[in-house]
């Protein structure tokens, strides 16, 4: 429910560049308890928050990992009204973070170019929703939790520390540098390439309708790679360990430098200790 909201902003957004209209928060971002949200930037206590949940319309969002007293602010280069400024909500231990007042209409010149800046307490665990911009962070982000919805704009992690990692993009590349994830990291691509330079993580998982795929895989258990159109591109940071590759494909080619030892339809690279799923329908796949 969230992406087709998501995706429903996003398509408003593009519209309204093309004509001269008065876009409204109202119907695809209206939220409850809008009464118990506070307007404008503020501070808060990393011991206080054990989630954070953001919903941002356009612009930017900046992530940052911080300790003790923590800001949250937004800037525009227009003034914005109270109804117009980033509205919050500390509910439990749960920071709520929404774009404007539930309802309320902003232009789209002051839409696009609202830039959000969050610092994060350690480990919390955080569900960012972006329907169209760029998200960026500015150092090492620590997070129990990371779930990531975009539907349109790029994405931009320089490196990441969690449990698990979820993301879902209709449109626009999204980039990881280095990623060390305990558990699953799990994205699901309609339209976009998708770069992470070095990962970590017990299980990968990715699913892709269009757009390249780039992994430099430093560990993991399982990977499965599924790609309708676009190439395929693997890094094995420990060539020995290698993989136990299944490959499947409509119409694409495998390609690898590395000694391959072929037993029906699985391949083994070094020692075969990860256990490597790779699907595609039209792409050239590379094991390096």
């Amino acid at each position: 429910m969230k992406r087709i909201f998501a995706i429903l902003l996003a398509g408003i957004l593009l519209l309204s560049l093309f004509g001269c209209v008065r876009i409204s928060c109202s119907v695809p971002v209206r939220y409850t308890n809008a009464d118990k949200y506070t307007a404008g930037n503020f501070t808060y206590e990393e011991s206080k928050v054990k989630k954070v949940e953001i919903e941002w319309l356009a612009g930017s969002v900046t992530l940052s990992n911080g300790r003790g007293t923590l800001s949250v602010s937004e800037s525009c280069e227009q003034e914005l009204s109270e109804e117009e400024q980033m509205h919050w909500w500390l509910d439990g231990s749960t920071l709520r973070i929404k774009f404007c007042k539930s309802g309320k209409e902003l232009s789209l010149s002051k839409m696009d170019k609202k830039d959000l800046k969050v610092e994060l307490p350690a480990s919390v665990d955080l569900s960012l929703d972006v329907a169209s911009g760029k998200v960026v962070s500015e150092n090492t982000l620590d997070l129990g939790t990371f779930d990531l919805d975009k539907a349109s704009g790029s994405a931009d992690i320089r490196s990441l520390t969690a449990e698990k990692v979820k993301v879902s993009t209709a449109s626009g590349a999204t980039a990881f540098g280095t990623v060390s994830v305990s558990g699953a990291f799990d994205v699901d691509t309609a339209s976009g390439g998708l770069t992470v330079d070095q990962i970590s993580a017990n299980e990968i998982d990715v699913d892709s309708a269009s757009g390249g795929i780039t992994l430099g895989i430093a560990s993991a258990s399982k990977v499965k790679i599924r790609s309708s159109s676009g190439s395929v591109k693997i890094t094995l940071a420990d060539k020995t360990a290698g993989a136990k590759i299944r490959f499947d494909a409509v119409s694409g080619d495998f390609n690898t430098a590395l000694s391959v030892v072929n037993s029906g339809d699985l391949m083994t690279i070094g020692d075969g200790r990860i256990d490597m799923e790779i699907k595609v329908v039209s792409g050239t796949v590379t094991v390096d």
